[in-house]
């Protein structure tokens, strides 16, 4: 009977750099909608006091606002696969 050892392939130095890349721009895109929802919702309560508005409406308009804007960007770092 013969037994073969399998073992994993060495990893490579580029490899291992490719994806500490990947990982930090994924890590950076969800900061960058966090961060943007934060801004817009923000900013829209600091409108909704200015103006003395009963209802949160710029504080809904930025929050959505922000959505818009951190999904966008998500989606066009996602399709640009290639310089990862």
């Amino acid at each position: 009977m013969i037994f073969i050892k399998m073992t994993a392939p060495p990893k490579k130095k580029d490899d291992l750099k490719r994806s500490l890349k990947a990982y930090s721009k994924y890590s950076a895109l969800g900061l960058q909608m966090g961060a943007l929802i934060f801004a817009g919702a923000y900013g829209g309560k600091y409108l909704d006091q200015f103006w003395n508005l009963q209802k949160p409406w710029m504080t809904m308009l930025g929050t959505l606002s922000g959505m818009a804007i951190g999904l966008y960007l998500l989606l066009k770092g996602l399709n640009s696969d290639k310089d990862v």
